[in-house]
């Protein structure tokens, strides 16, 4: 699937603070992204309830699992200015 550096920070920020839509965050879990360094991301965030078992089970990592992925956000947000700086 493609997305852009913004499409993949958004998804990942509205689940984190419950605003985003649940089938954008399943097709994000879901389906592979063609860009390389995006689909890394996609699969860090995939592994985040391994990695940061949640406390509760309807949780979907712990709460260090969720500022994991605050953090991820930040440094798409950060790239994706970069990058548009540089055009």
């Amino acid at each position: 699937m493609k997305r852009t550096t913004e499409e993949v920070a958004n998804v990942i920020e509205g689940f984190v603070n419950g605003t985003g839509n649940q089938w954008a965050w399943d097709g994000f879990t879901s389906i592979r992204l063609d860009d390389p360094e995006l689909e890394a991301i996609r699969q860090k965030v995939v592994s985040l309830p391994v990695e940061f078992p949640p406390s509760n089970p309807g949780d979907y990592c712990s709460d260090a699992g969720m500022e994991k992925m605050r953090q991820i956000v930040q440094d798409l947000r950060s790239r994706s200015n970069s990058d548009a700086r540089a055009v």
